[in-house]
């Protein structure tokens, strides 16, 4: 029996396409808000995540990642603005990606 390899081998988003996501989320963690660029940033990066034939889920767990990542999260504790931001952010994200 094989043991489960946990070094994937599954496919990443684009490299651009998260520093993106990053920086807007940067932002939208500062100011408490969302920007309009984010609708289309997440639909390209649904659109990224579905021609490399990565799930929603996989995505979603992406999208945290790189939320929980961001320094001024992990130096604050989450409080409701952030979980209403990560919220929203999910909603969209799940939104865009069944939306072609």
């Amino acid at each position: 029996m094989m043991a489960f390899d946990r070094s994937s081998s599954h496919p990443a988003l684009d490299p651009v396409i998260v520093t993106e996501l990053r920086a807007a989320l940067a932002r939208s963690a500062q100011t408490g808000d969302h920007g309009d660029d984010l609708k289309g940033l997440l639909a390209r990066a649904a659109a990224d995540a579905k021609q490399k034939g990565i799930q929603a889920e996989q995505l979603l767990v992406a999208l945290k990642e790189i939320w929980y990542s961001l320094p001024h999260l992990s130096t604050q504790p989450g409080n409701d603005v952030q979980t209403r931001l990560l919220q929203q952010l999910i909603a969209r994200c799940i939104h865009e990606y069944y939306a072609t």
